[in-house]
């Protein structure tokens, strides 16, 4: 199964990349699309039977412009993208999403899947430096606003040897907004990225305080 989907992620790169350098060949290089893959940590507060599991993978898809400065290969960009968290949960699950607060249950039995998925629409913003032609250097800001959120969960419920699936198609108490800080180090056209979001995933005091930082692989235009 982790060799299926390192295979999936490496083929989305890599046809990622594709698309991104025709588009970027046919605008000079104004126009790029990128793409990441990452792994979420979790960096808040200690919350109840809260804990994620050590791989929690992302994916996120970005087109920006790029505002390059008179006489200097270094450049700006402002864009638009989409975000896509999940976070998975170990042994415990999402039981009640409606209430004002977001209720999380012990799994005393043996379970396969206990995530919960949160998804953006972003506006990031990024100041980015050359490097001998070579390396790139990048930090920005993204800004995301929430357009969705859902739990699954596949296992036992009451250790009777059956399988149970529960999905949530909506979560209260997530915050509409999220802010972040990002990251990049490229070698041409491929890059390591980390994004640390400073606000929390759910409101204050009604949920678990999950801040995940980022930290993946991506690939864009140079």
């Amino acid at each position: 199964m982790k060799k299926t989907s390192l295979l999936f992620a490496l083929l989305f790169l890599f046809t990622s990349l594709s698309q991104a350098q025709l588009i970027s060949e046919r605008t000079a290089g104004k126009v790029i699309i990128g793409a990441d893959i990452f792994t979420d940590f979790s960096t808040g507060e200690k919350y109840d039977n809260f804990n994620l599991r050590d791989i929690n993978q992302g994916v996120s898809v970005y087109s920006m412009f790029n505002f390059k400065f008179d006489n200097s290969p270094h450049s700006a960009s402002i864009g638009v993208g989409y975000t896509g968290h999940n976070f998975y949960i170990k042994d415990a699950y999402l039981a009640k999403p409606y209430q004002d607060v977001t209720e999380f249950v012990n799994v005393p039995h043996d379970y396969k899947r206990s995530k919960i998925n949160t998804n953006y629409v972003d506006i990031p913003i990024e100041v980015s430096f050359r490097i001998a032609d070579k390396f790139k250097l990048s930090a920005g800001f993204k800004f995301g606003l929430l357009v969705g959120g859902k739990s699954k969960y596949i296992g036992e419920l009451y250790n009777d040897d059956q399988t149970y699936r529960m999905k949530y198609l909506k979560i209260d108490n997530l915050e509409k907004y999220v802010y972040s800080v990002t990251m990049r180090a490229a070698y041409r056209s491929v890059h390591v990225f980390m994004s640390y979001q400073f606000s929390d995933t759910f409101k204050n005091g009604a949920g678990p305080s999950i801040r995940p930082l980022s930290i993946g692989i991506g690939v864009r235009p140079f």
